[in-house]
């Protein structure tokens, strides 16, 4: 690689491919706040970055394809996983954009990727938390192909919607009251339940004691959600 750093790397460079590189040519490497947030912009429902204490970028050079963003939920959304004991051990993955050019398996090499940089630079973590949610559509398939556990339907069908039409859940930040989002000129909206998934990190004889730990059902994956008697493919 040359010696452009990663705040001299465009977003919109994407834009100009015309030659998409084979996935197995793009590397996992750290991406910037900004990159969250302009690519939810571009290519998310949501089109806000929302919390991104943790960030990966899926690059081919100075290209950058993708986005994953992990945060901390509520604590009593950690709490849910292995117990109080280890509530701090649990992350969200709240991100994970693809730009509409990149190559297919894209998803599955940043989710693999970003998670091998989790247990090499956060071994504490035990357990990333992810969504998708069924009011949009989403069944989670490629949670599915990752090897993520399913473990049904969760979450406050409430969000807001801000002043440039950007989605905000209740149910993962905590923070938002009604108060506060009518003060700010948000909206209130009624949704629907998410899937969730989680994927249990660590060594082989960590993921063992780990699984065991798990409060979480395991149960079969989803194929399709009925919502008001409309089928969901």
């Amino acid at each position: 690689m040359t010696d452009i750093t990663i705040n001299d790397r465009s977003l919109f460079d994407v834009e100009d491919v015309q030659d998409i590189p084979p996935v197995r040519q793009l590397t996992v490497e750290s991406a910037t706040s900004s990159d969250v947030d302009e690519f939810c912009l571009r290519y998310h429902y949501t089109t806000v970055g929302g919390s991104k204490l943790w960030r990966w970028g899926l690059y081919d050079g100075p290209v950058l394809y993708g986005v994953v963003a992990y945060n901390l939920p509520t604590r009593t959304v950690c709490e849910s996983v292995f117990g109080p004991d280890q509530y701090a051990n649990v992350w969200h993955m709240g991100r994970l954009v693809l730009a509409d050019k990149a190559p297919p398996n894209s998803e599955s090499r940043l989710i693999g990727g970003s998670m091998r940089e989790i247990r090499r630079r956060y071994p504490d973590v035990w357990a990333v938390l992810t969504y998708a949610a069924t009011d949009v559509g989403h069944i989670g398939y490629v949670y599915q192909a990752t090897n993520a556990i399913y473990t049904g339907l969760a979450g406050d069908p409430v969000y807001f919607l801000d002043g440039d039409g950007g989605r905000h859940s209740t149910y993962l930040s905590g923070y938002v009251t009604d108060a506060r989002a009518a003060a700010m000129g948000w909206t209130k909206h009624l949704g629907g339940p998410k899937h969730r998934y989680v994927y249990v990190l660590g060594s082989k004889t960590q993921r063992r004691h780990r699984l065991a730990a798990l409060r979480l059902p395991q149960l079969p994956y989803p194929k399709q959600y009925a919502v008001e008697g409309i089928e969901i493919a």
